[in-house]
């Protein structure tokens, strides 16, 4: 069985908000002007920027980030 605690579910929730408004607001950064997603890479119509890749580092530091903060980052 899989257990949810407090940090995780908040990170979660953030992950998931962050996901949502980064997706209704569509900046140029990392989407082309029709809509779609640009590709990852470092030519003309390519970002550094992918969403996949900001999400997963905003869950990443979110989480992190309460666990320091409880202090159990040891």
């Amino acid at each position: 069985m899989i257990q949810l605690n407090d940090n995780l579910k908040l990170a979660i929730i953030v992950m998931l908000l962050t996901s949502y408004i980064l997706y209704d607001k569509k900046p140029d950064i990392m989407f082309h002007d029709d809509g779609k997603f640009k590709d990852f890479g470092l030519k003309r119509d390519e970002t550094i920027c992918h969403y996949l890749l900001i999400i997963t580092l905003v869950g990443f530091t979110t989480y992190y980030y309460l666990l320091i903060k409880e202090g159990k980052y040891v």
